[in-house]
């Protein structure tokens, strides 16, 4: 890149704009902000660490890389668990799925819940930029992580999260942490156009933690096409349209939603996820099989195959592809 276009992708990256406008929960903006070029990180504007547990279940503490006075300001409690949520293309922490998830958390009550924020370059419709920025995501989550161990978080008790593109950043930031090695990743029907093509290091998969179990439900088209983790859930056989999902279904339920008719069915991911952390006993029998048609035919049952739960209570010991059935309209457990 020559120098002068470097000069104006720093430029733009440091501007308050580019000009966006949020449509639903998506968040769209004139031109995109590639921080792979201009690798400078405002953490406000750029990328910023919402902090919720019990103690301030609706409004958030600030976290940030290296600053120990908002740290002590803040409700973060080193005894209990921590999960870190890294929100999707076209999203925010404001938007729908991050609320959830946060929701959920805090209705338990256990938990420090980080809600990453990076609007500004995940915004639409600039998918390739989007795409390429997990990775600056990743890496520079990764530099929190390092900090909060320095201080006295206890690396096994943490949790990371994302749905989409999220899922992928998760990935990035389990390999890029160096104060030792990741735990968990639950990946939310990670983001599939460009992934494929893509090495190891932009996407999540098996290495990036001790246990990573995915979530797919719009495969092959924004989802990830293939197993992915130590455990793959396949529900309905895991692609598009889930049940609910039908455009007849969303127009009578949601007339004048426009973005639930395109992503109904890659959304069902984070919503099952969502059921499970409020649900201990949701999604139980998750049947070990290789394909749909088999699990559809009856060759893998409970009685003969391994079984576990999808969601936050999955068995670690849990390996390969496993296939169940959901409702049509929450609670999608049938169990």
């Amino acid at each position: 890149m020559a120098v002068s276009d470097f000069l104006f992708v720093c430029l733009l990256s440091a501007l308050p704009g580019p000009p966006g406008a949020r449509i639903e929960d998506a968040y769209v903006q004139l031109v995109p902000i590639n921080k792979q070029k201009c690798r400078d990180i405002d953490p406000i504007r750029d990328i910023s660490y919402q902090l919720f547990t019990r103690y301030n279940p609706l409004q958030p503490s600030q976290l940030r890389i290296n600053d120990d006075e908002a740290l002590s300001r803040s409700y973060f409690n080193f005894s209990e668990p921590t999960v870190i949520f890294f929100h999707a293309f076209f999203e925010s922490s404001q938007a729908t799925p991050a609320t959830l998830i946060r929701t959920a958390y805090t209705q338990r009550g256990d938990h420090n819940i980080i809600l990453v924020n990076a609007p500004r370059l995940e915004a639409g419709p600039w998918y390739l930029t989007a795409s390429k920025n997990t990775m600056v995501v990743g890496q520079y989550t990764a530099r929190l992580i390092d900090y909060l161990v320095s201080r006295g978080l206890h690396l096994p008790s943490l949790h990371l999260t994302g749905l989409s593109l999220g899922a992928q950043m998760a990935g990035v930031c389990g390999q890029s942490v160096r104060s030792g090695r990741i735990q968990r990743i639950t990946g939310m029907d990670p983001a599939g156009p460009l992934f494929k093509k893509w090495p190891k290091s932009l996407k999540l998969d098996a290495s990036d933690a001790e246990f990573v179990d995915v979530i797919h439900t719009d495969a092959g088209i924004f989802g990830y096409p293939t197993s992915v983790g130590h455990v793959d859930f396949w529900p309905n056989q895991g692609i598009a349209p889930q049940p609910g999902c039908q455009i007849p279904e969303i127009k009578k339920r949601n007339p004048d939603g426009i973005l639930e008719k395109v992503f109904c069915s890659h959304w069902r991911s984070y919503q099952f996820y969502a059921e499970s952390v409020v649900n201990p006993n949701a999604f139980q029998g998750a049947v070990a099989c290789n394909n749909w048609a088999e699990y559809t035919e009856g060759v893998c049952t409970p009685e003969m195959r391994p079984t576990t739960r999808m969601g936050l209570y999955v068995d670690w010991e849990a390996r390969g592809n496993h296939f169940l059935q959901t409702n049509p309209e929450s609670p999608f457990s049938m169990t």
